[in-house]
């Protein structure tokens, strides 16, 4: 597998991005308090951001909250969180998950990226994901790819004829989120938007479940 490039400039602007916990400056996670009300998604709206077919998801396919999250394989912070995100899912029946893969760590990420994405053409989208996530080290290139895609499961000659025929449709899948992290301000992974309520990093241990009940509450209040 052999890993596209972005454009010199745009693959600039990335590298500056940091990941981190939200309203932080990439120190450790704050401690846990009351969730505060994120301000809402302005740039980019949140149907906007649920039209993209090429954008997997995980959890209830009839959902109330959907949590748009934009990751990073190579992210400590996307992998603090994960557990997070996983324990909703399993614990909540009408939550959703529509990761959206912003590459910004280099070349090994955007290898992870599209290999994640090339996994759903045979279903493995979330077995690859969790097993990107998972690694308890920095995916550093080629070798780590393919070591953990196989660990999940993947048919690795389905992915390679995947990742060369359905090419265009990965650039584009990548490209969209791109635009839509610029268009959205984003400063780094990860990063959420639940409902249209945008928190632009990490969340305390808890906050999140928190959080998603907030935007419930919200959601009766205005009915």
């Amino acid at each position: 597998m052999t890993p596209r490039t972005l454009a010199p400039a745009f693959a600039l602007a990335l590298a500056l991005a940091a990941c981190g916990p939200a309203d932080a400056d990439n120190g450790a996670a704050p401690e846990a308090g009351p969730a505060q009300t994120p301000p809402s998604i302005a740039p980019t709206g949140f149907n906007d951001l649920l039209r993209d077919p090429g954008v997997p998801f995980i959890g209830a396919a009839e959902a109330d909250v959907t949590i748009i999250s934009f990751v990073d394989y190579n992210c400590p912070y996307c992998k603090q969180m994960q557990p997070e995100l996983t324990a909703l899912v399993e614990s909540d029946p009408k939550v959703r998950i529509l990761y959206k893969e912003w590459p910004i760590f280099g070349a090994p990420s955007q290898l992870a990226a599209r290999t994640a994405i090339a996994a759903q053409f045979q279903g493995k989208y979330e077995a690859v994901h969790n097993a990107f996530m998972g690694s308890p080290t920095p995916i550093s290139g080629e070798a780590d790819v393919e070591r953990l895609a196989r660990s999940a499961g993947v048919d690795m000659d389905r992915l390679e004829r995947d990742m060369t025929a359905r090419v265009a449709e990965i650039d584009a899948v990548l490209r969209r989120v791109g635009a839509e992290a610029t268009a959205m301000a984003l400063r780094g992974t990860p990063a959420f938007s639940i409902n249209g309520q945008m928190i632009p990093g990490a969340l305390p241990p808890g906050q999140l479940a928190v959080v998603v009940g907030q935007v419930r509450a919200a959601q009766s209040a205005a009915r």
